[in-house]
């Protein structure tokens, strides 16, 4: 659900970038995944931004080892990544694994 995502999009995630990016947009955007039991790899190839499509199209990788290790490949960044809108969508690239709290109450800061 929209709530279930906005929440994990906000506290929980491994993330080489993240925006409002739409797969769909072309015959030729892929995400895509490889498992060889020792790495896991995610590669989303060719992605557009939603309504930006004109910017041109994104190719990066995210690659989890079975060491721990976390490693993010860039192929293709057509824009800064600052200069991405983060009003549709929020923008970020990084690691997160932390809680949000929806309704503080007095003993909650």
């Amino acid at each position: 659900g929209d709530v279930i995502h906005r929440m994990l999009t906000a506290t929980q995630y491994i993330a080489p970038l993240m925006a409002n990016f739409n797969p769909s947009y072309s015959r030729n955007s892929t995400v895509q995944y490889l498992d060889n039991g020792t790495v896991f790899v995610v590669q989303w190839d060719k992605v557009y931004l939603q309504g930006k499509e004109d910017l041109g199209s994104f190719t990066f990788q995210a690659a989890l080892h079975s060491s721990g290790r976390i490693v993010f490949g860039y192929k293709e960044i057509p824009v800064p990544v600052l200069q991405i809108s983060a009003s549709q969508h929020p923008v970020k690239a990084g690691l997160s694994d932390a809680f949000m709290v929806l309704n503080p109450s007095p003993d909650v800061p």
